[in-house]
Order: C-alpha cells, then sequence, then structure tokens
C-alpha cells in the first residue's frame, strides 16, 4: 500500500469522527446567563414596569392640576409624590444596571478566555502542520533511497553465500569471504532500518493528521461559542445602553419636578400644611439619603483621619484662582426647607460662573462612589485611606466610576446644580470614619 494510500485513508477515518464530534458538540448547551441572574434583571425590569405606572398616573394628576394653578398646595403634594415615584425608579435602575454590567464583565471575562484558548490552538495547528510536512518530506526521501536500493538489488540480482564461496579466486583467502558476508548483512540490516524508519515515519504521519483534523473541529467550536459569546456581549450592552438612556431621562425629569417643587415650597405659606408636608418628605428623603451615604462609607478605609497620612495632602476641587465660599462648614437655615441644621461641607463657586467647571480629586484614592441621588444629585466619593472620604455633589457630569483609582488633581466631575440645590456650586465633604468634619481643616482655597 502507498503513502499516499494510507493518508487518505486516515483522512477518511478522521473526517467521520470529526462528523460525529460536531453532532456531539451541537448538543452542549454554550455557557448562557444564569436562571437567577436572569431572574434579577427580570424583577427589575418588573420594578421598572411598576414605578412607570405610577409616574404615568401621577403625571396625570398634574397634568389636571396644572389647568386649575391656583390649588398650589395640591399641586405641590402631587408634585412630591412623583418626586418620590422617579427616585425609586432611579434607584432601580441603578441597581439593575449594575446588575446588567456584572454580568457584561463575566461575559467578557469568558471572551477573553476562548481568545486565549483560540491562539493557543492556533498556534498548536501551525506547529502540527510544520510537523507533517517535514514527516512528508522524510518519507520523501526514505521512499526514494529505499527504491534506489530495489533498484540496485534488482540490477545485482541476489547472490547466496554458497555462490560467493565458488566464486573466490584460488588467490583469495577465506578471509575475504567472512569480509564480503559481513559486508551484506549490513547491507541487509540497513535495508530493514529503512523500512522501519518509512513505517514508524508513516504511522506518525497518520497520528499528525488525526491531531490535526482534531485541533480544526475544536477550533471550530471554541469559535462558535465566542461568536455566541460576542452576540451575547452585545446585546448586554444595548441593554445597558437603554436602561442608561431610560436613567438618565428619569434623571432629568426629576431636576425638572424638584425645581418646580422648590419654587412652591417658597411660594406656599410656611403655616400651611402642605409646606410642612413638602419639608418633611425632603427632610425625610435627606436622612434617607444619608443612611445610604452611612452604609457605603462604612465599608470604606477606618484610620485616625489625619490630614498628613495622605502622601502630598489635599488640594481644593476647583482649582481656580477667583473660587470663594458660597455657604461654609456649620449650621445653617436650609435654602430649601429653612430647617436650621448642620451644612455638611463647604459649598464653593467661580464669579467668572461655576457650571461646568472641572471638579478635581482633592487627593490620591479608590472611587466608592459615582452615581445620582435626588439629594447630592450626581455626586462622587472617594476613599483616601485612613478612614477618610472626601464626596463632591451637585455636578452635572460625572466623569469616573466605582472601583477607578484616581490621582490628585484628576477631574472627577463638572460643576453643576443637580439635586437639591439652589444654583451652580461645588459642594465639598470630607468624612473621617463616616463623621462628616470642616474641609477647610484638609484643604485650603487656591
Amino acid at each position: 500500500m502507498t503513502i499516499t494510500n494510507i493518508v487518505e485513508r486516515s483522512k477518511k477515518l478522521l473526517s467521520l469522527c470529526l462528523c460525529l464530534l460536531l453532532v456531539y458538540v451541537g448538543t452542549v448547551e454554550i455557557y448562557a446567563v444564569t436562571e437567577s441572574e436572569q431572574q434579577k434583571i427580570d424583577e427589575y425590569k418588573k420594578q421598572q414596569a411598576e414605578l412607570q405606572e405610577k409616574i404615568d398616573a401621577a403625571q396625570v394628576e398634574i397634568d389636571k392640576l396644572k389647568e386649575n394653578i391656583a390649588d398650589k398646595e395640591e399641586y405641590a403634594g402631587t408634585l412630591a409624590v412623583q418626586i418620590e415615584n422617579y427616585q425609586a425608579q432611579i434607584d432601580v435602575l441603578n441597581v439593575s444596571i449594575d446588575e446588567l454590567e456584572s454580568q457584561k464583565a463575566v461575559i467578557q471575562e469568558k471572551i477573553d478566555t476562548l481568545n486565549d484558548e483560540i491562539s493557543a490552538i492556533e498556534a498548536d495547528i501551525e506547529e502540527n502542520a510544520a510537523e507533517i510536512k517535514r514527516t512528508e518530506e522524510e518519507i520523501a526521501h526514505i521512499y526514494e533511497e529505499f527504491q534506489d536500493r530495489l533498484r540496485e538489488v534488482y540490477v545485482n540480482g541476489k547472490t547466496s553465500d554458497l555462490e560467493l564461496l565458488l566464486d573466490l579466486d584460488k588467490s583469495e583467502d577465506f578471509s575475504t569471504y567472512l569480509i564480503i558476508m559481513e559486508l551484506s548483512q549490513r547491507l541487509a540490516k540497513r535495508d530493514e532500518d529503512i523500512v522501519n524508519t518509512l513505517n514508524n515515519d508513516i504511522t506518525k504521519l497518520d497520528m499528525l493528521n488525526a491531531q490535526y483534523e482534531t485541533m480544526i473541529a475544536e477550533i471550530e467550536v471554541k469559535k462558535a461559542e465566542h461568536q455566541s459569546k460576542v452576540d451575547e456581549l452585545d446585546e448586554k450592552e444595548q441593554e445597558i445602553v437603554d436602561a442608561r438612556s431610560k436613567l438618565e431621562s428619569s434623571q432629568q425629569e426629576l431636576v425638572t419636578l424638584q425645581e418646580e417643587a422648590y419654587l412652591y415650597i417658597k411660594q406656599l405659606n410656611a403655616e400651611s400644611a402642605t409646606y410642612q408636608k413638602l419639608v418633611e418628605s425632603y427632610e425625610a428623603d435627606i436622612k434617607a439619603f444619608e443612611d445610604k451615604i452611612d452604609t457605603i462609607i462604612n465599608g470604606a478605609s477606618k484610620g485616625d483621619g489625619n490630614v498628613n497620612s495622605v502622601p502630598g495632602g489635599f488640594i481644593w476641587p476647583l482649582q481656580y484662582s477667583d473660587v470663594y465660599v458660597s455657604s461654609s462648614y456649620g449650621y445653617r437655615y436650609d435654602p430649601i426647607s429653612g430647617v436650621y441644621k448642620l451644612h455638611g461641607g463647604t459649598d464653593t463657586c467661580c464669579w467668572s460662573g461655576t457650571y461646568g467647571k472641572a471638579v478635581r480629586a482633592s487627593a490620591p484614592g479608590t472611587v466608592i462612589i459615582s452615581t445620582y441621588h435626588s439629594s447630592y444629585g450626581y455626586y462622587v466619593g472617594i476613599d483616601h485611606g485612613n478612614g477618610i472620604v472626601t464626596i463632591y455633589a451637585h455636578n452635572s457630569v460625572l466623569n469616573v466610576s466605582v472601583g477607578q483609582s484616581v490621582k490628585q488633581g484628576d477631574i472627577v466631575a463638572y460643576a453643576g446644580s443637580t439635586g437639591y440645590s439652589t444654583g451652580a456650586h461645588c459642594h465639598f465633604e470630607v468624612r473621617v470614619n463616616g463623621t462628616r468634619v470642616n474641609p477647610q481643616g484638609y484643604a485650603s482655597l487656591p
């Protein structure tokens, strides 16, 4: 049987194995989002739908009351309910986006793993192909050498030991015969080695071809799984885009409603029941927000809060020459509710205009908060170690994400007037083990 026949026979057998392998692979379930993860997303979507129904119903009431704007108390009360609805929807959207981002990260990790596996298989295929080529060349060389040897035997004919002995010249001694016999045996041994080497190389070639076909099948499976994961990643990214779009829309609606509600708080008589209700709602929202902040900061670093513990110290978030303090740390009358209470940070503005100004990290650290709330609007929290956390609130745009490391002076946001705010400014807080302290004890204005 020729080498070609042997190789072809191996290929047919391997093709059958490949078909069976692909049929089996087709029945294997490719990695997907777990049932519990999907249940979370479905539950968030259900909550969003329920909140949207509340928002739509409240909007109907608002539209009706707008026609009779004289009834300011009822109108302002309805605005407060709608503000709560939007804040609840925003909270659900933020949690949903976090879950989607987490699932996206898992999918991306699997894609990266598959990329590495595909690259490794491709390298093995390349090495295998090179070895097949070397083996085929060696087989061709040995086969050619063996053919030459067969031609030589055919031309010269086979000489028996007796013929060699009878053909000896009388002048030659018996030792010559022994030499000739040894040479003949060596040639026979060499012929046997050639045949064995040829058989071994043919066996090796069959094995290499089998490995090649197996690797080709494996890489096709990996590529199919890779494409499936890429498609799944695209779907998650689109879900995140849709959720962020809805989040941004809800945040804009919330800002508009807040501004309108603040206006009515000022217009309503301080003795009215609706005024008191709005103030109570406002204060309750602030309290709930503070509790949420405390929960997050409880997971931050702990320490003595020594200002010198952070290399490079602290700088003021607004690094502009015309910056000024618009509201200091300490007790004051709340500009919205009129309640006398602690203002836990320092508000600063720029004489040249504050909106859109760069808000910079006061010191190096890790971002632990980067989100939106009706109280602080778009706000950022940074853990600097040793129990020190800084907060930057009421921004128009956020420029960092949770888990990100920042250096001193990095732009973390751009100033604005979102949340409970009466104008564009940077609300800057310093918290030591969760307790708010005077920021001007840590940083000075430029």
